[in-house]
């Protein structure tokens, strides 16, 4: 829908539109993690009718990795001609390893 109006916008501050609109439909999608008419569809499909709250907090921590992750990289894509470590693929890199901390401090097995 806004596709033609991303497009300008990429032309108007010197980026690759193609990029700007790719960027703008990982957004969207991103956004429909938490958005409130998919949750309540959803949940009124698996019987959970009246746990949206519960289910849009779970998904939070999902949301904001694939938000800030993909941002980043698209950030730096973006900004690829200042270098090829600007500061986006230097932020996605931290979120990256934050991750990986994430996954192995809280996955690990207690069966010594």
């Amino acid at each position: 829908m806004f596709s033609l109006f991303q497009f300008g916008v990429g032309e108007r501050i010197m980026a690759d539109p193609t990029w700007i609109v790719a960027l703008q439909a990982v957004g969207g999608a991103s956004g429909n993690i938490i958005c409130v008419h998919n949750v309540v569809a959803a949940s009124a499909v698996v019987g959970l009718v009246g746990k949206e709250g519960a289910v849009i907090r779970k998904t939070l921590l999902p949301f904001f990795y694939y938000a800030l992750l993909t941002g980043a990289i698209g950030y730096g894509i973006v900004n690829m001609a200042t270098g090829i470590l600007n500061a986006g693929f230097i932020l996605a890199s931290l979120i990256f390893a934050t991750m990986i901390f994430f996954i192995i401090k809280f996955n690990r097995s207690d069966a010594t």
